[in-house]
């Protein structure tokens, strides 16, 4: 998950929108799909049919707006949009990113829910435009480029980008506060009832994941240290509490610094599983905490970091010796290619990045993690971008966004794909490997609903289908094809967004990511967020119609 905003392209490829295209898209699809569901290559190139029925453009119950396209029966209302006024009086954080209920209580006779959000921001220019919290990081101002060598040939990176030239001009540098951070949203008998900051002053939060203790462990995908220039190391995990005030703003060192995406913890050991998002020089880890009561702050007591290897080929559609499928196996699977993992112990978890070269995929140059390259040194399996993680009945669904391969043949440069971690065998399953963006446009955060089905955000720029352009909340049926089930529809004119009394530009947002999905308790409610232009939404209706 990117925290660029950059344009996505808005070109539609495949004309046909409205009720009529879309049932035409209904009936071709059965057909269309039993012929070419899976490409040659053992990957799935054409949506399923969804169990739920065409989208269609559904207003929002909050605005008015049709922001979303779903299926018939399902309605949704916003809340939280960016610049909106919080329960604390400050203004809500854009880039809303990774969330999830982390507690259901008691309210007088309400049932109310706490849900905390990721914010994925960067630095800004005054302390007054970060997130205003409890608790927060680093408070301090930096200043400054950060150099690293590659041997004896420094490279500069700053806010200007990375120059690796000794002789051309320097970057523009970093300059401004850590703004990124959580917020928590409370939703009470149906209805949204409040917003407050948690925690400040982290860099990147993309996405992170509830523990069964009722808290949210949000993530820093960035390793940038500003030790040198004013600030602090950035990369680690925080420990968010529904209680806003109680959160713990200590880095958890023991869960290493690396390119944090996601994390899921296994209530039966307290071990918690961890994603790492660096294009082709990620591993995927664990940490063993020392101390395994299950409580707020329990994981800052030390412990054991661990990165996956593979011990045993199980099925693979391409032959690779065992150290070939370390390497490369998971860059560019096939459903159903399968692996037994062992785990191999981290040294030093708070390791400095090292500077590699010549990785697969065709990436010349990279800043690998220390504790990732600690990993890839011991023959651990190597992944292209890893994003979301949930844990369900016994297993870790886990999402690579990239892997694949891309039209130049690159591996880890694809379409993306879901994995299935069996917990008790440690038995890894490709259940989900796109050929085509039409099956799945790079998928990001993941959650399992209460009854067992996996539902996918993308996050690859939009794609165009029946229903027009955008990026899509997909399901996957109990065989793991995917389908639609929601489409972004954000296009925002001047007149709507000032009827509406938000803050926002005016524009087409619907090739803009869908992020951090989560159920309710009960199956009833879907919370999501539109990273941009910063919404989050609630959606409810008939559930029974599918898996999901």
């Amino acid at each position: 998950m990117s925290s660029s905003c950059t344009s996505p392209s808005r070109r539609r490829l495949l004309q046909g929108s409205g009720a009529l295209a879309a049932t035409r898209f209904t009936g071709l699809m059965g057909a269309l799909y039993a012929q070419n569901a899976l490409a040659a290559t053992g990957k799935q190139t054409v949506s399923a049919l969804s169990p739920y029925g065409a989208l269609a453009p559904v207003k929002d119950a909050t605005t008015g707006l049709p922001l979303l396209q779903l299926p018939p029966g399902f309605s949704y209302r916003s809340f939280g949009w960016t610049g909106d006024s919080m329960s604390d009086g400050n203004p809500t954080p854009g880039n809303h990113d990774g969330m999830a209920v982390v507690t259901s209580r008691r309210a007088g006779r309400s049932t109310e829910l706490v849900l905390v959000r990721n914010h994925e921001r960067g630095l800004v220019a005054t302390p007054a435009e970060a997130i205003q919290a409890p608790r927060s990081y680093a408070t301090q101002p930096v200043n400054g480029i950060i150099t690293v060598f590659y041997g004896s040939l420094p490279i500069r990176i700053g806010a200007g980008g990375i120059v690796t030239d000794p002789s051309a001009a320097a970057p523009a540098p970093f300059v401004g506060y850590p703004a990124g951070g959580t917020t928590n949203l409370l939703f009470r008998d149906a209805g949204w009832a409040g917003a407050t900051g948690s925690i400040g002053g982290t860099l990147g939060n993309c996405a992170g994941g509830p523990t069964p203790w009722g808290t949210w462990l949000t993530c820093e995908e960035t390793i940038y240290d500003f030790s040198g220039i004013g600030g602090k190391k950035h990369g680690y995990v925080f420990e968010v509490d529904a209680d806003a005030g109680d959160s713990i703003a200590d880095p958890i060192i023991g869960m290493g610094r690396f390119v944090h995406e996601a994390v899921a913890v296994d209530p039966t050991t307290g071990y918690v599983y961890e994603t790492e998002d660096n294009r082709n020089v990620s591993a995927f880890f664990r940490y063993v905490p020392a101390d395994t009561s299950g409580e707020l702050g329990s994981l800052h007591n030390g412990g054991k970091l661990q990165a996956a290897r593979i011990k045993t080929i199980v099925r693979k559609a391409a032959p690779a010796t065992l150290a070939q499928a370390n390497d490369q196996g998971l860059l560019n699977p096939d459903i159903g290619d399968e692996y037994e993992l062992e785990w191999v112990d981290i040294a030093n978890p708070d390791a400095d990045p090292v500077v590699v070269a010549g990785q697969p995929g065709g990436i010349s140059l990279a800043f690998m993690a220390g504790p990732t390259y600690q990993a890839i040194s011991q023959g651990g399996a190597r992944m292209s971008r890893g994003e979301g993680i949930w844990y369900s009945a016994g297993k870790m669904f886990i999402v690579d966004t990239a892997a694949g391969t891309d039209s130049r043949s690159r591996v880890g440069q694809g379409e993306g794909a879901v994995w299935e971690l069996t917990l008790a065998t440690m038995r890894l399953r490709a259940i989900f490997v796109s050929g085509n963006q039409t099956a799945g446009n790079n998928p990001d955060n993941v959650t399992v609903s209460p009854r067992g089905g996996v539902l996918l955000c993308e996050d690859g720029g939009g794609t165009s289908d029946a229903y027009g352009s955008g990026n899509r909340l997909l399901g996957l049926n109990p065989a793991g094809e995917a389908y639609i089930f929601c489409k972004n529809n954000v296009t925002l004119s001047a007149d709507q967004i000032a009827s509406a009394g938000k803050i926002a530009a005016a524009g087409d947002y619907r090739g803009y990511e869908f992020c951090g999905a989560c159920f309710d308790p009960t199956g009833r409610v879907l919370f999501v967020n539109m990273q941009t232009p910063g919404i989050t939404v609630a959606i409810t209706g008939p559930w029974a119609k599918g898996n999901l």
